[in-house]
């Protein structure tokens, strides 16, 4: 795994339900849950957010940042970010 889970509760969920009922904290309503980072570069992150009173992921590198409603499309943006953070170190 080229990753680290760091809510393995709420990264397990979001594969397999909706996460609204999560309850963030509330530095986690300002900052976002964070549910995983890369270990090849610590700047790649997939976090939980809420905007507007709804559950969103997002997907931060270096200084960007893009939301995603559903988990499908942000893995897979998180994943493809992944796979270019390893080509760049190999």
């Amino acid at each position: 795994m080229n990753y680290k889970i760091f809510n393995k509760q709420v990264f397990e969920q979001a594969q397999v339900r909706s996460v609204s009922d999560v309850v963030l904290t509330e530095e986690e309503l300002e900052n976002g849950m964070k549910l995983a980072v890369s270990k090849v570069d610590p700047t790649l992150t997939l976090y939980l957010v809420d905007v507007d009173g709804q559950k969103k992921f997002d997907v931060r590198w270096d200084d960007s940042s893009e939301i995603f409603s559903g988990w499908y499309s942000a893995w897979d943006n998180f994943s493809w970010c992944l796979s270019i953070v390893e080509k760049q170190n190999d």
